[in-house]
């Protein structure tokens, strides 16, 4: 009878030993996409109706494992538009960085189109107004 009962403890013991070795902690998750700020905007402050216009937009990248992913805007105008970008892995430079990226603009109508790029001061966008003519 001891015999059974010291097989089954010692059974029991290496079940609690199997299921505490699988509990280990999750691996912790550092990827991420945020919005950043615009720092510039350059380009044409022209275009013609159906012909697109590039924009370079600069945006800060906050460490060394952003990476620009798009940019998200609004619809309408005035256009609220802001860079996207994925932040990938755990061990990241903390230095910021500049990134530059084109944007490209078109209109099917003539008129004044504004585009307000967002920055850190949210009350004070980047603004680029853009005229498109039917010629």
């Amino acid at each position: 009878m001891k015999i059974v009962k010291l097989k089954f403890l010692s059974f029991l013991l290496v079940l609690g030993l199997l299921a505490a070795c699988s509990l280990d902690a999750p691996e912790q998750s550092c990827n991420f996409t945020a919005q950043m700020s615009t720092t510039g905007v350059t380009g044409p402050d022209t275009a013609v109706v159906n012909e697109p216009i590039t924009l370079q937009v600069s945006f800060v990248i906050a460490n060394s494992c952003g990476v620009f992913s798009n940019f998200h805007e609004t619809n309408g105008y005035p256009k609220s538009i802001v860079a996207r970008v994925n932040y990938i892995g755990c061990d990241c430079g903390t230095t910021s960085t500049t990134g530059t990226q084109p944007y490209v603009f078109k209109s099917e109508q003539p008129g004044e189109y504004i585009l307000r790029f967002l920055t850190e001061d949210t009350s004070a966008p980047i603004e680029k107004t853009i005229t498109v003519t039917a010629d």
